[in-house]
């Protein structure tokens, strides 16, 4: 059950008294353990709850309209604390933003475009993940914006591979360099066979398209040698690495 927060700051009130912190998980590649990227993920330093986490306060913030404004805090930050990488050993290839479905919906390639530009970071080092929420209207709407921010260099994957009705219409639509397996098929591969069937189904649709194919979610050795066997390319996981502050990242993982 979603935690509500009443008579508490809502996310904009959040965003203007910079409450929001940025966490990073890496995404790592199996072949040789390196972290190819990290994912950017929010949480809330709320006054009173102390550090929350999206749940409980995403819903609040789609039924008030304000994942625009929280899209647009996270880009910038993800942005400026990627360009403050350059000195680290082992820099990660790029950053994952996800754009929620309420920003699809909006004029966004200004939004990214001024995140990359403000912090001076290349293009290429940016990957959006794109909500498996849009619907096929707003993904209409979506294409050519996205397609104009592809061809400048920005990477695109779709996110929770599987769970969504419009995941098809990215791949056949869009010049998409990526898919992640959403984690509860990953989590049901070892036991369900229906589970696995579609984590390898999955795999092998990306590796048909030529995409990069990551995991998410994975939680033990055995589902890292599973997916190991069927061909994923990179896997994303308490596993592997829980989500760190910016600090920690560089301290522990990236410093060599």
């Amino acid at each position: 059950m979603t935690c509500q927060l009443p008579t508490d700051p809502t996310v904009a009130e959040a965003v203007a008294q910079d409450e929001l912190r940025l966490l990073y998980q890496p995404i790592v590649r199996i072949a040789d353990r390196a972290v190819v990227a990290v994912e950017a993920l929010v949480r809330w330093q709320h006054p009173v709850r102390g550090l929350i986490t999206p749940d409980q306060f995403l819903p609040a913030g789609h039924e008030a309209g304000h994942l625009p404004l929280l899209d647009r805090w996270v880009l910038d930050q993800a942005c400026r604390d990627m360009a403050s990488l350059r000195d680290a050993v082992h820099r990660p290839a790029h950053v994952n933003v996800n754009l929620s479905a309420q920003t699809l919906a909006t004029d966004f390639t200004e939004l990214v475009t001024a995140a990359l530009d403000h912090n001076g970071l290349c293009a290429r080092r940016l990957q959006l993940e794109l909500s498996e929420g849009a619907d096929l209207a707003t993904l209409t709407r979506a294409g050519p914006r996205l397609s104009r921010l592809i061809e400048r260099g920005v990477a695109v994957a779709i996110d929770d591979m599987g769970t969504g009705a419009t995941d098809l219409r990215y791949l056949s639509r869009l010049a998409v360099h990526g898919i992640k397996i959403d984690k509860e098929f990953v989590a049901g591969m070892l036991h369900n066979p229906r589970d696995h069937a579609i984590v390898t189904l999955l795999t092998s649709l990306g590796h048909s398209l030529r995409l990069h194919v990551t995991a998410e979610g994975v939680e033990s050795a055995e589902q890292l040698a599973a997916l190991a066997r069927l061909g994923v390319s990179n896997v994303q996981g308490y596993h592997l690495a829980p989500p760190l502050a910016l600090t920690e990242l560089t301290r522990t993982v990236l410093a060599g």
